[in-house]
Order: structure tokens, then C-alpha cells, then sequence
């Protein structure tokens, strides 16, 4: 299954959702699996957004990228760069190896329908 960056971190919050939810064996199983391997793509992903921030973030007197304390986001310099950059990041795909799940095999659950949402790449009908 080939995935883009830009679409890990609602998969991991969706899966993070779901894996709370008493299920069936062997979509729990399954289920917790992707989450181990989508968690380590995530890791790469960070690990290369934090660069993203140290090249265009603006810097407090220690060289630190700054926090805008109203809304939580680092103040960028040049944000059309930055949003360039960050743009051909979300789009690269990777490959990996999972199988969707059948809506079916989870049995008879209460699900929200946002953490479908998000996990409407790995859940079919």
C-alpha cells in the first residue's frame, strides 16, 4: 500500500483512537501492527520537519527556532520557501506492506465517524 508523508499524522491519531476501542483479536492485532510501522515512518518524517524549522524558523538569541505563544506554531522567515519545501515533503510516498482492513471484521462497534475519516486509507467497506 503506498501512502503519502502528508497523510501519517491523521492515520497515527485515528489509530491511536481505535486501538482504545475493545475489538476483535485480530483486527486489534493488526491494527496495533500498523500503528508500530506507521509510528516509524513518523519518525523519519519529524526528523526531517525539524530540519525544515531550524533552516526557516526564526531564532531567539540562542540559535533556538521561536514558538509563537498564541498559537503554538514556529515563526517562519520565509514561509513560501518553508511551505515549498514542507509541500514536496507531505507528497513523497512510501510503500507498505498491510493490507486494509474490512469494516465488517470489527465487529459490531461504536466508531466516530472522524477516526474513520482518518483511517480511510487502511478501513474498507
Amino acid at each position: 500500500m503506498k501512502i503519502k508523508v502528508g497523510e501519517i499524522r491523521p492515520l497515527i491519531e485515528g489509530l491511536e483512537e481505535i486501538i482504545k476501542i475493545d475489538l476483535p483479536v485480530k483486527p486489534a492485532y493488526w491494527l496495533a501492527r500498523y500503528l508500530t510501522k506507521i509510528g516509524e515512518e513518523a519518525k523519519a518524517f519529524d526528523n526531517v520537519r525539524v530540519k525544515l524549522i531550524d533552516k526557516y524558523g526564526k531564532k531567539d538569541e540562542k540559535g533556538k527556532p521561536i514558538v509563537n505563544k498564541k498559537t503554538s506554531n514556529y515563526e517562519i522567515e520565509d514561509t513560501e520557501s518553508f511551505a515549498k519545501e514542507f509541500g514536496e515533503l507531505a507528497e513523497q510516498e512510501f510503500e507498505i506492506d498491510f493490507k486494509p482492513i474490512k469494516l465488517a471484521d470489527l465487529g459490531d462497534i461504536k466508531i466516530k465517524p472522524i477516526i474513520l475519516a482518518r483511517l480511510s486509507k487502511i478501513i474498507e467497506e
